[in-house]
């Protein structure tokens, strides 16, 4: 017969022996390795990780993500890494290949090694595809995202327009609709971007100026700025700059010229800040305005091709949010599974590219006549979550219940800002909520 050590000794051996075939991250290491609790699937089968070496992590994770992800999914453990590209690709909330973070990210340029994003969407969709099929025949399928707190969608058609308002004493703005536009500047009315009516551009084939000096004062689109309040204002335009040729203007400031390129936006709209060298540092260009009144500024003609279409002045130094001056915001309310409760997005339209619609969204708040608990948002967009929205998850807050918290302003954790690729006129937005309960 065995003593009771001998027993104790065997149980420990048998537990120990457990543990090593079986390896589990605590919900604190996964999340500090990137990885978060309850991504990992339950019932893969022995084959995935054969399957993820001779797929992903030798073809295309080791040479061409390892310089960054060493110590996470190019980890020299190939069990280890196996389990953080679990993590990334998401298998518990699994929509489809497309919508996996680890595409999503690509779909942004993210390390493209082809040289074209399009090719390495392709390849690293494909390798995922053939380690799914080799999952597939072991056994297990990867589960779609399920929600305890699930709204009825709301089709964006539905939206309400609506007034943000804009603090005075920070902010004045000014369109090139009631600008003054002098050659070689020419308006235009044909952009793809809804929100942008009408807009200024240096015509085709008018010489580009390159030194300040030639730059004449009439050569401008002056935007005529009602300034609220007195003070010292940066100054920022909305431009579409296609390429390095077409990317200057000059602005003339206490009747000097001063130079300004903006990025390359290609085939998008930007707000740029006006800035100069000086003393090689970068340094915003301002205007002093020493009494309420309305002021001039003009921008004047360097290259063709660049489009202009509003200018912003702002006492703030940072937090600026161009998007509020020009566009029309809309309301889009969803009812909440509490009785007398919702939550309401305010967005407008954009485009990101030509061809594709997408939305600002400005805020989300909540509506209740009693406090309720909201913790992590997932916001659905014809009932599938983006992982680009993952600051959202982030919210843990009581909203609602007295008169001034009717209108909550969701913290999001992160950037309140944020976009959703859809089109307002034909799809559809519904939440979901890990928590969402009326406070006793």
């Amino acid at each position: 017969m065995l003593s009771r050590s001998h027993l104790l000794i065997a149980a420990f051996s048998l537990i120990f022996a457990a543990c090593q075939k079986a390896p589990k991250m605590s919900d604190k290491s996964q999340e500090a390795n990137g990885v978060g609790p309850g991504e990992i699937p339950v019932g893969l089968p022995p084959l995935s990780v054969e399957s993820f070496r001779a797929n992903l992590y030798e073809p295309i994770l080791q040479p061409y993500c390892e310089e960054c992800h060493a110590q996470t999914f190019v980890d020299s453990n190939l069990e280890n890494a196996h389990t953080q590209f679990l993590g990334r690709v998401a298998f518990t909330k699994f929509t489809g290949v497309e919508q996996t973070p680890v595409i999503i990210k690509m779909k942004q340029s993210h390390n493209c090694w082809e040289g074209e994003t399009k090719k390495c969407v392709d390849t690293l969709s494909q390798a995922i595809d053939r380690w799914l099929l080799d999952l597939d025949a072991g056994g297990f399928k990867p589960s779609p995202p399920s929600y305890p707190y699930k709204t009825q969608p709301v089709p964006f058609s539905l939206a309400t327009p609506t007034a943000v308002e804009i603090d005075s004493t920070q902010y004045a703005g000014a369109g090139v609709e009631t600008a003054t536009i002098a050659e070689p500047f020419a308006k235009g009315t044909d952009d793809i971007d809804g929100a942008i009516p009408s807009y200024a551009m240096g015509k085709a084939g008018t010489a580009p100026i390159a030194a300040v000096g030639q730059a004449q004062a009439a050569q401008a689109v002056t935007f005529n700025v009602d300034v609220k309040a007195p003070g010292t204002y940066q100054i920022w335009a909305r431009v579409k700059t296609p390429n390095a040729a077409s990317n200057g203007f000059f602005a003339r400031i206490n009747n000097a010229n001063v130079v300004f390129n903006t990025p390359v936006t290609d085939v998008a709209w930007k707000w740029v800040q006006l800035t100069r060298n000086q003393n090689n540092q970068v340094q915003p260009i301002t205007i002093q305005v020493n009494a309420p009144a309305v002021t001039p500024v003009p921008i004047l003609f360097r290259n063709p091709g660049a489009k202009i279409n509003y200018i912003a002045l702002t006492q703030k130094t940072n937090g600026f949010d161009g998007e509020q001056f020009s566009n029309q915001f809309f309301d889009i309310p969803v009812d909440l599974p509490i009785p007398g409760a919702k939550i309401i997005a305010t967005v407008w339209e954009k485009t990101t590219e030509e061809g594709k619609r997408s939305l600002g969204v400005k805020e989300l708040r909540i509506e209740s006549p009693k406090p309720i608990r909201v913790k992590t948002i997932y916001p659905l967009i014809n009932g599938l979550f983006h992982a680009n929205h993952g600051s959202y998850t982030l919210v843990d807050t009581i909203a609602g219940g007295s008169a001034e918290r009717r209108q909550q302003v969701i913290n999001t954790g992160g950037s309140n800002a944020s976009t959703w690729l859809a089109d307002i006129k034909k799809d559809e937005l519904s939440f979901a909520f890990e928590v969402l309960e009326e406070i006793p």
